[in-house]
């Protein structure tokens, strides 16, 4: 009997796994069998149209001699150090501050109307951008004009290129990071700020000593996922500047991929830049990882 017990113990439900089979199935129809794929044609010549020969490890030595790929890399950087400690600290400062006046009219408004952009399309405001600048009566162009800047000027504009792209895309993710930062805020004890206020901390010590190292872990995910959003930006570029003005100055490695892709039927080359895309964002994803394995906050 003990033996048959035994036996019974042993025995394992695999049924479970019937539930997870249709969404393992979408997995690796749609996300590890095209990076196969792409690994494999990114050794060839392949143009879409003619039958691909194998050529090693050309396209990827290719790579670090073009001088587009590689000042499309120092553009995707330039974006990335920019963008994402302008949006992660703002969206921080606008949920510590709509914290603070989450009950009040003027909380609710400020909460509602920063998130709305980051509900539009990119493309649908993108679009609407394009035509405020191009329009020297609309709101924007009255604006600008009052600092000296012609807004028609601007998406033709070496120097302004970039603070525009920048200003726009902080201000369609700002929302989104406050909305992660607000849930995480609301589940700080409020005992916490009470024993402060009892002995006489400040809002900014209150902020820098309990708020700042109780979110660090919310901090890191949310500055990960704006590296990894950064990284894959192309809308945005391919609409207001199709990697111009003039030759390549706001390129990316995403607008990059898709010229050589479609553009130029390089599509081996293209590949290759896009496996070098993933390489980045697959040690981007290992480093989030090891950070928040390790101790996430500094408060106790």
């Amino acid at each position: 009997m003990g033996k048959i017990k035994k036996k019974r113990e042993k025995k394992t439900d695999y049924s479970g796994y019937l539930y997870i089979l249709p969404f393992l199935l979408v997995v690796i129809i749609f996300w590890y069998l095209p990076i196969l794929i792409s690994g494999g044609f990114s050794f060839t010549n392949y143009n879409a149209l003619g039958t691909p020969s194998f050529t090693g490890f050309g396209n990827y030595k290719s790579l670090f001699q073009d001088k587009m790929f590689l000042k499309s890399i120092r553009n995707t950087f330039v974006f990335v150090g920019t963008i994402v400690p302008l949006q992660t600290l703002l969206g921080f400062c606008v949920a510590v501050w709509v914290n603070n006046r989450r009950t009040t009219w003027l909380g609710k408004i400020v909460r509602n109307v920063m998130f709305i952009p980051s509900l539009a399309s990119t493309g649908i405001v993108c679009i609407v951008w394009r035509i405020l600048l191009n329009n020297n009566e609309s709101p924007l162009a009255h604006f600008l004009a009052v600092f000296g800047i012609e807004s028609n000027m601007i998406l033709g504009s070496k120097e302004m290129i970039y603070p525009a792209l920048i200003s726009m895309e902080v201000l369609m993710a700002t929302g989104y990071y406050m909305v992660l930062y607000l849930a995480y805020l609301a589940e700080i004890p409020d005992s916490y700020y009470e024993a402060a206020v009892i002995d006489g901390a400040s809002g900014i010590q209150m902020m820098r000593y309990i708020t700042a190292p109780l979110m660090k872990s919310t901090t890191i995910m949310i500055l990960f996922l704006g590296v990894m959003g950064t990284f894959q930006a192309f809308d945005m570029i391919y609409i207001m500047t199709g990697g111009g003005p003039g030759q390549g100055t706001t390129m990316t490695l995403m607008m990059s991929l898709y010229q050589y892709s479609f553009k130029y039927s390089k599509v081996g080359y293209g590949m290759a830049i896009g496996n070098v895309l993933i390489i980045l964002v697959v040690f981007l994803t290992f480093m989030q990882r090891k950070l928040l394995n390790q101790k996430t906050t500094d408060l106790y």
